[in-house]
């Protein structure tokens, strides 16, 4: 088979350029820390990369709606607290009132007082805002529950967190499922008491310690409730901490480099490229007289 001058030349430059491109593949998987960094590098493990990658973002999501459903009942939960000691702080001015020892027209008054800054206290916390919203308003768009004159302003709606796949947890109570419905709620209950408080009205006054113990029992129950969907959503974050772990170490493995053995090929075709530059410069350099001689 003749060889001519020309082939030899293009099959030396042939050899230079794939050698070449090896190096700078090699040198661009060592500068980026990622064993593929186009495409064609390795197409299958580009699709899987994709995949994993939007696990890892729905991920995120789901871990960012637990965590803004986590604070918003942290804040509801305190709410709840506060209000159950209030209320039997009434409770216990009420009993006060019914002592007959105590029920002196100036007594009764300044218990009612007491029962007035108490029914404040409550609609103040029945106002617990979580980042501007209030966590007893369902979806209103208003910033309170309830207004001066204890009338709820909110509406029936349902604060709903997605915190993994097919798990959505409903984060909220209504006012009227914590405080009682209109006309039957606990700041109607509060302005009847100080009323009848005044009158001595201890008939009344008694029956209402019942109704008292019903609004405490109500607003547990709802706490309770809230307590069971903290649970749940701290049970998913477990389970999305887990899948990131597992998502993240798949796509490490498929994607990241071996620095140390990266680094051995780089060396390695680095030397390979400049030999064959040495070799192929030599070469070119002969002429028909180095025969000749």
């Amino acid at each position: 088979m003749r060889v001519t001058e020309s082939s030899a030349s293009y099959g030396a430059l042939a050899g230079l350029q794939s050698s070449a491109a090896r190096l700078a593949s090699l040198q661009a998987k060592l500068s980026s820390g990622k064993q593929i960094t186009a495409p064609s590098d390795d197409p299958s493990g580009t699709v899987r990369a994709l995949q994993l990658r939007g696990d890892l973002q729905r991920n995120n999501a789901y871990t960012d709606s637990a965590t803004d459903a986590i604070a918003w009942m942290s804040t509801a939960d305190s709410a709840y607290s506060q209000m159950v000691t209030l209320t039997q702080s009434a409770r216990t001015l009420v009993v006060q009132g019914l002592n007959t020892g105590a029920s002196t027209g100036s007594s009764a008054g300044a218990i009612a007082d007491q029962i007035d800054a108490l029914r404040t206290s409550l609609l103040s916390v029945a106002n617990t805002t979580y980042n501007g919203r209030p966590v007893f308003g369902g979806t209103t768009s208003g910033s309170v529950a309830y207004d001066n004159g204890g009338n709820y302003m909110g509406d029936s709606g349902t604060v709903n967190r997605t915190v993994g796949p097919q798990a959505t947890v409903q984060i909220n109570q209504n006012g009227p499922a914590v405080f009682g419905p209109a006309g039957g709620d606990l700041f109607s209950l509060l302005s009847s008491v100080s009323a009848n408080l005044r009158s001595n009205n201890t008939t009344a006054l008694s029956g209402q310690l019942a109704d008292l113990d019903t609004a405490i029992g109500r607003m547990s129950a709802a706490q309770a409730s809230e307590g069971a969907a903290y649970q749940r959503v701290q049970v998913a974050q477990s389970a999305q901490s887990s899948t990131k772990l597992s998502v993240t170490s798949q796509l490490s493995e498929l994607q990241d480099i071996d620095l140390a053995d990266i680094a051995v090929q780089v060396t390695t075709a680095s030397t390979n490229y400049q030999a064959a530059l040495q070799t192929t410069a030599n070469i070119r350099q002969l002429s028909l007289l180095n025969f000749l001689s």
